[in-house]
């Protein structure tokens, strides 16, 4: 009978603590996909500075992945090389690119940073496919992907990239929210979070987290 009772409470902790675990990592998937982002955008800008030489980010929302690829000659695409490359979550769970239906504004840098521009891709490593092109350039700005294979017609331009968890009832809204803002004219990159317990009109705040891969994400 007590082997019985022990059972019985060893089966009720297991199945709260599952259900515990399995709340908290849901509550922060958004953070582990914006974390990951944000360590290949600083990634690339901090190789196009050491290197000398043109890094892209690729954000496919076609296959789910966000590729870092060093362009080596920028004159051609046959010596493109993939560096790193991460898996997307599924849109139901995490969705990166779309702004969610109940946030209008973006984080509040000292200029206006555009939400991320995705359109069919003119590159070989995803040809056609709907990617927003992050090119970090060797001093210290960052472009578009331009017109052609090899850029031709880049911009120089930064973005906003949207990343948050569906709420459940409204596939369209934001539960939990977080964005990345690139900086055209500098390379900047930084994390935001969406703080619906702030008073002021802009509810976005510096999320003052550190990545993996160049420090904090203000920087």
């Amino acid at each position: 009978m007590e082997l019985l009772m022990v059972l019985a409470i060893i089966l009720v902790l297991s199945s709260l603590s599952l259900f515990y675990l399995t709340a908290h990592q849901a509550l922060y998937k958004p953070d582990e996909q914006a974390l990951l982002i944000t360590d290949l955008f600083q990634e690339a800008r901090q190789k196009s500075l050491t290197q000398r030489e043109t890094h892209r980010l690729e954000i496919n929302r076609t296959r789910k992945t966000v590729r870092l690829i060093d362009e080596n000659t920028p004159a051609t695409v046959d010596d493109d090389a993939v560096i790193r490359e991460i898996n997307l979550l599924e849109d139901t769970v995490v969705t990166v690119g779309v702004k969610p239906g109940n946030i209008d504004v973006n984080p509040p840098e000292p200029l206006p940073v555009p939400d991320a521009n995705f359109l069919p891709s003119n590159y070989p490593t995803s040809i056609g496919d709907s990617v927003a092109t992050f090119r970090f350039m060797a001093n210290g700005t960052v472009t578009n992907g331009g017109n052609t294979a090899t850029g031709t017609g880049a911009v120089v331009t930064g973005g906003t990239l949207h990343i948050w968890s569906p709420n459940k009832n409204v596939q369209t809204d934001a539960d939990i929210a977080r964005s990345i803002t690139v900086i055209g004219s500098s390379g900047s990159v930084r994390l935001w979070e969406y703080d619906r317990s702030l008073t002021t009109t802009n509810k976005w705040k510096d999320s003052r987290r550190s990545g993996t891969y160049g420090g904090f994400t203000g920087n």
